[in-house]
């Protein structure tokens, strides 16, 4: 394995070995759970936003079709939350993680009405779509998320300095 692949691959673990340990929100939200990632893979190609979003909803409901799973529908106002998120991280307005998940959610709430459960991925890098959503699918607790009783999600790309993409996913079961 390259070092480059082992530091990944070790991120990635102690991400989500560190979130899991305080995974849920403190919060009225029943299910307010968070995950994390950094990671890099191959170069991404230049595409828009919006098919950049669209490219990581196709592989997020295949990933959740072949467990079984309902395909999520990705709905404007939860995408709006995310790609706030992910500009916020892009220009250093958040840290990376999940800083301000709750307003996030009630945001939504208030534009959508009651949030039963709600759940956000993180990840940042030189990443495609493939790329990103892999590196969620073998970490636990991103895949617990990708995994989740949602039926809907917002997907939020946002390009930072050196080319790095911020990515959040946020989950919603009404």
């Amino acid at each position: 394995m390259t070092t480059v692949l082992r530091k990944t691959f070790l991120c990635l673990l102690v991400s989500a070995a560190v979130v899991t340990e305080a995974s849920a929100c403190s919060s009225s939200k029943p299910v307010a759970k968070t995950s994390k990632s950094t990671t890099t893979s191959a170069p991404k190609k230049k595409i828009s936003r919006g098919e950049f979003e669209e490219e990581i909803l196709a592989y997020t409901n295949k990933f959740r079709q072949s467990k079984g799973k309902p395909p999520l529908k990705l709905v404007d106002v939860i995408s709006d939350e995310a790609r706030d998120h992910s500009k916020d991280m892009a220009n250093g307005r958040t840290g990376f993680g999940h800083e301000g998940f709750e307003s996030r959610i009630d945001h939504v709430t208030k534009k959508m009405g009651r949030v039963a459960g709600a759940a956000e991925n993180v990840a940042y890098g030189n990443l495609d779509a493939q790329g990103v959503v892999n590196g969620w699918i073998n970490s636990p607790g991103h895949r617990k998320n990708m995994l989740g009783d949602y039926t809907m999600i917002g997907i939020g790309v946002a390009e930072g300095k050196n080319n790095i993409t911020f990515f959040t996913q946020v989950f919603i079961k009404q």
